[in-house]
């Protein structure tokens, strides 16, 4: 089997590093404290959370919400059902009792016709029912024997929902909760800081940070060498490390260029094989990253490329950078890159020590520099 998975979890034995932050994980969950955790996109914090469910799956109901494709209130409820739902299904005694806990909602279980997953919608549509199924469906299990860990992803999506008091709603629910412990992640790190680290906010004060991290580079090295190993792929003794410059590090390229490797069945890695698979890629995408050059402004375009050429900007509006790659004004170059920081094409990190802009698709940096 191909050792290097994209978008599921096997367990341990696939599964890379995050030592440290599984340990912190643990510890607040035994503790009853929620976690707020803050990463790039594709760095791998759902792959974490998978990592920490399969260690709790005997002692504790874990429950990973994802609520991205979510844009109301009433969403959220149906996802949140759905979820638990999944945790307890019907066949299940506990999954009857649920059933029997919400059936005042008159719920609905369909069968998803792309994905075959089951899913959960109540008969709710004011606000004022909502606001008060929210409260069972948490309560349901808070009152479960066993301790419930939420995780749920993209937490900072409810700040574009039309209702006006979902922080205050969630917080206020939360707190009166005493066997689950939360996990909040989302990968806007600005909008994760406004909800939690803001003063005026309802969750300011409500939760212990964490920020993921690129996995370090030895760790990261040590398990590509030992994953090749373990399937009968030999390799030069610097593949490992040119895998991790060409993707600098990040988690899901890195992945993914490691599959590809492993999927063409190259049974000796060298240099030649590794950029081969790498110009793949890169071609395999080519036609999206054209549409971005039609879809972005000249400047923006531009702007894209300086950042590309750097790698990493740390200095974006200093004279040299700007004089370099010849962008204009100030201002100008503030809008462009708040254009494509809102685009996700250009990641901001907010690091208080070393803020800077980087290209958020390796591959298309790539494609770029080799444009």
């Amino acid at each position: 089997m191909n050792p290097f998975l994209l978008n599921n979890y096997l367990g341990p034995d696939y599964f890379c590093d995050r030592q440290e932050e599984t340990e912190i994980l643990l510890k607040n969950i035994h503790n009853l404290s929620n976690t707020a955790v803050f990463s790039q996109r594709r760095i791998g914090k759902t792959a974490l959370m998978k990592h920490v469910f399969y260690l709790l799956k005997k002692t504790q109901s874990t429950i990973y919400l994802d609520i991205f494709p979510t844009s109301s209130l009433k969403e959220f409820t149906d996802y949140l059902a759905t979820a638990i739902y999944k945790e307890f299904p019907i066949h299940k005694s506990i999954g009857r009792k649920f059933w029997e806990h919400i059936k005042l909602l008159r719920p609905v279980l369909k069968i998803n016709a792309l994905s075959g997953e089951p899913e959960l919608t109540l008969d709710i549509s004011q606000t004022e029912q909502i606001e008060k199924s929210l409260p069972q469906l948490f309560s349901f299990l808070d009152q479960q024997e066993k301790k419930v860990v939420i995780a749920i992803d993209e937490f900072q999506q409810i700040l574009l929902y039309p209702e006006k008091n979902v922080e205050a709603l969630l917080r206020t629910i939360i707190q009166n909760l005493h066997n689950i412990s939360f996990i909040f992640l989302g990968s806007d790190s600005r909008l994760m800081i406004e909800i939690f680290n803001s003063t005026k906010r309802p969750f300011y004060g409500s939760t212990n940070f964490m920020t993921l991290k690129k996995i370090p580079k030895g760790e990261y090295v040590s398990f590509i060498k030992n994953s090749f190993h373990a399937v009968g792929v030999k390799m030069d003794e610097k593949i490992p490390e040119m895998i991790l410059s060409l993707t600098c590090g990040h988690t899901y390229y890195t992945q993914r260029l490691c599959h590809e490797i492993y999927a063409d069945q190259i049974t000796l890695i060298r240099e030649k094989e590794v950029k081969e698979t790498l110009y793949k890629l890169v071609q395999q995408n080519e036609a999206v990253y054209f549409q971005y050059r039609n879809l972005l402004t000249k400047t923006q375009w531009k702007t894209l490329k300086a950042v590309t050429s750097e790698e990493m900007v740390y200095k974006p509006y200093s004279q040299e950078f700007i004089k370099k790659h010849d962008l204009g004004s100030t201002s100008t170059l503030k809008r462009n890159l708040e254009a494509l920081v809102d685009k996700a094409i250009i990641y901001h990190n907010l690091s208080v020590e070393e803020p800077y802009y980087e290209v958020e698709d390796k591959f298309l940096m790539r494609w770029l520099q080799n444009e």
